[in-house]
C-alpha cells in the first residue's frame, strides 16, 4: 500500500513534489489501536492539469523508482533542466509505503554517477527502527550501515552493488532475507502496476485476460462478462476460442524465427517460443444480441475503441483489487466514456469490492469527476492540481488546501480557474503573427 510518495529535482519538478494517500486524521506514526491502514488512506488519487504540466512526470517518477527496485543499474538521475546547475544536486525520492502490515519509509538521492545515499527505516510497533543507509561519494567506496534487526547476507550484497545499483536492488536479486520481501512489496510487477495506452501495452493486457480466461474459465470469463455488461458494451458474453494453425504458417514462421534468432544454433532458433504460439492460437469472441433475437459473433476487431480499451484497462484493475496493488494509469479518460471513468473509480472506493486495500493512482482531464451529480466522487484529500509557475517549473497542490465545504460544485470552481491547473489559452497569438483566415490552402497530396 502506498502512503506517500515525494519527489525533487526530477524533470520539470525544481522542488520537491509530495502526493499522499494519508487522510488527514492521521497524526501518528501508525494507525491507532482497533484501525487498519486502509482506514487512515484514501484509496484513489486523481491527478489534474493542463497539458505538459507534470502529471505524467510525476507518474513516471513513481514507477522508474519501483522499476529500479527490480533492475539493478537503472538510472533515476533525472535533473531538472530549466535552472543552471540543477545537474549538480542529486534526484531526490523520498516513499512511505507498507508490506505485510508494516510501515517502510525508503529514501534515495541519484546522481549521474550514481547513488550518493540510501536508506531504509520501518515502523513495526509505531516506532522508528533503522535497517540500513548505503553512502558514497563519486570515485569513493560504498558504505553500508545496518541496524540490529537485519538478518542476511549483507556483507556479500555490499560487495556486489555497484555505485549505479540501489542496495535495495542488490539485496532483491541476492535474496536477502530481511530486505528481499521488502523490496518485492515495493518493486514494479508486484506492489505497484502501470497501465499506458499505446496500442502494443494495450494488445499484451487483452493477451493477459486471455491467458487469465484459459486458466481459471470460471472465474474470469465470469468477471469478463459483468464487466461487459456493466459498461453496456451491447456484449451478451466474452469467450476466448482457440484454433489449430495451419502447418503451412508455422512453417513461414519458424524461418522467420530462424532469420532473427541465434543462427549458432539452427534447431533451437527454428523453435517457435511457447508464448508466441499461445498468442497465435488464441482469439476473443464478443457475442452480441441482434434485433431478430439471434446471436452474432464478432471478433475483436470488430469491436468500438471504447469496448477495447474499457476491456483492457479493467483487466489490470480487477487484479489489482483482487492482489492489494497500487494500480498507476496515465489519462484514465482515454478513450473512455466518463461513466466508465466514473465505474473505474468506484471499484476502489466501493469497500464491497476493494476488500485487500488497492489503490488506484491517475491521470486525468475529466472534471465531470469533480462534481456533485448525482453525488460528489471524490473527497478533497483525493483530488490533486499539477501546474507550472512562471519559470516552467512544476507544482502539486491538493484540492483539500482550499474551500472545499460539502455544497461547493468543484468542477464548476476548477474549469472557473480557481485552483489554477488549467490550461491558459491565448488565441490573439495567432493574429500577431499574421495568421489570417485568407491564407492560402495547402497543397493537395499526390
Amino acid at each position: 500500500m502506498l502512503l506517500d510518495f515525494t519527489v525533487g529535482n526530477y524533470g520539470c519538478f525544481a522542488d520537491e513534489a509530495l502526493l499522499s494517500f494519508v487522510r488527514p486524521g492521521l497524526k501518528t506514526q501508525t494507525p491507532r489501536a482497533g484501525q487498519s491502514w486502509q482506514d487512515v488512506t484514501y484509496r484513489v488519487a486523481a491527478v489534474y492539469g493542463a497539458n505538459a504540466s507534470g502529471k505524467s512526470t510525476l507518474l513516471e517518477a513513481l514507477t522508474g523508482l519501483c522499476w529500479a527496485v527490480a533492475h539493478p543499474g537503472w538510472s533515476l538521475f533525472r535533473p531538472y533542466a530549466l535552472k543552471d546547475g540543477s545537474d549538480a544536486d542529486p534526484t531526490v525520492y523520498d516513499v512511505n509505503f507498507t508490506h505485510d502490515g508494516v510501515r517502510y519509509h525508503y529514501e534515495v538521492e541519484a546522481h549521474a554517477w550514481g547513488i550518493g545515499r540510501e536508506s531504509l527505516h520501518s515502523y513495526p510497533h509505531g516506532a522508528r527502527r533503522h535497517l540500513f543507509t548505503r553512502t558514497q561519494e563519486e570515485g569513493g567506496e560504498l558504505s553500508v550501515k545496518t541496524g540490529t534487526g537485519m538478518t542476511g547476507p549483507t556483507a556479500e550484497v555490499r560487495k556486489v552493488t555497484t555505485p549505479r545499483d540501489l542496495f535495495l536492488a542488490s539485496a532483491h536479486r541476492y535474496r536477502h532475507k530481511t530486505l528481499a520481501p521488502i523490496a518485492r512489496g515495493l518493486r514494479l510487477g508486484s506492489a505497484v502496476r502501470t497501465v499506458n495506452h499505446d496500442e502494443a501495452e494495450r494488445m499484451d493486457r487483452i493477451q493477459w485476460m486471455m491467458a487469465r480466461m484459459v486458466e481459471d474459465p470460471a472465474h474470469w470469463e465470469a468477471m469478463s462478462n459483468a464487466v461487459a455488461h456493466m459498461a453496456d458494451l451491447g456484449v451478451k458474453r466474452i469467450e476466448v476460442r482457440e484454433r489449430e494453425i495451419p502447418p503451412e504458417a508455422l512453417d513461414r514462421i519458424r524461418s522467420l524465427v530462424a532469420v532473427l534468432g541465434d543462427e549458432a544454433d539452427e534447431e533451437i532458433s527454428k523453435e517457435i517460443p511457447k508464448e508466441m504460439l499461445e498468442r497465435m492460437r488464441r482469439s476473443l469472441v464478443f457475442v452480441h444480441a441482434g434485433r431478430d433475437g439471434g446471436e452474432y459473433e464478432l471478433g475483436l476487431g470488430a469491436q468500438s475503441e471504447g469496448t477495447v480499451t474499457w476491456l483492457a484497462s479493467v483487466g489490470p484493475a480487477l487484479d489489482a483489487l483482487r492482489s492489494g496493488r497500487v494500480l498507476v494509469v496515465d489519462e484514465l479518460d482515454a478513450s473512455l466514456h466518463p461513466g466508465l471513468a466514473a465505474a473505474m473509480v468506484e471499484l476502489f472506493k466501493s469497500g464491497a469490492y476493494n476488500t485487500a486495500g488497492a489503490q488506484l493512482l491517475f491521470t486525468t482531464h475529466d472534471t465531470s469527476l469533480l462534481g456533485n451529480s448525482p453525488t460528489r466522487l471524490l473527497d478533497p484529500g483525493e483530488v490533486w492540481f499539477c501546474e507550472k509557475d512562471g519559470e516552467g517549473a512544476s507544482e502539486l497542490v491538493p484540492l483539500s488546501d482550499y474551500d472545499t465545504r460539502p455544497g461547493n460544485n468543484e468542477q464548476k470552481r476548477y474549469l472557473a480557474g480557481k485552483f489554477g491547473a488549467i490550461p491558459r489559452v491565448d488565441l490573439s497569438r495567432l493574429l500577431e503573427c499574421g495568421f489570417s483566415g485568407d491564407a492560402a490552402e495547402m497543397p493537395e497530396a499526390s
